[in-house]
């Protein structure tokens, strides 16, 4: 199976929001790593800016993602959007890549692209 990686940016209005907002998360998010499927779970917060706020998952598969999810809203219910300024979520497949000739590939020989040279 695929894992995924979810990306949150948020944005917060006000330092105070954002200091709230990490203390918070940072109590919520600890269970969350003990799900069954979760690679990564990791809070970051901006130097140069500290209003910006990234969360980094990985996830094994997308359906371990889709049980966090669903329990995640039956347990809190969604997230609610009045809190932030701008709030931005991102969905990779997640791929390991390796350097061959001075190209990043996919690890996966079946994953790699013979029509497309990145370079």
């Amino acid at each position: 199976m695929t894992a995924v990686r979810v990306v949150a940016t948020l944005t917060f209005e006000t330092q105070e929001k954002a200091d709230q907002a990490i203390a918070a998360m940072t109590v919520a998010h600890r269970p969350k790593r003990q799900e069954e499927g979760c690679l990564q779970y990791e809070l970051m917060r901006g130097i140069e800016n500290p209003l910006k706020v990234v969360l980094h998952e990985l996830w094994a598969s997308k359906p371990l993602y889709d049980q966090h999810w669903l329990t995640q809203m039956a347990r809190e219910g969604a997230p609610n959007p009045d809190r932030l300024s701008v709030a931005k979520l991102e969905f990779y497949v997640y791929a390991e890549y390796v350097l061959l000739d001075d190209v990043w590939q996919p690890a996966d020989p079946a994953q790699r692209l013979s029509t497309v040279r990145w370079a």
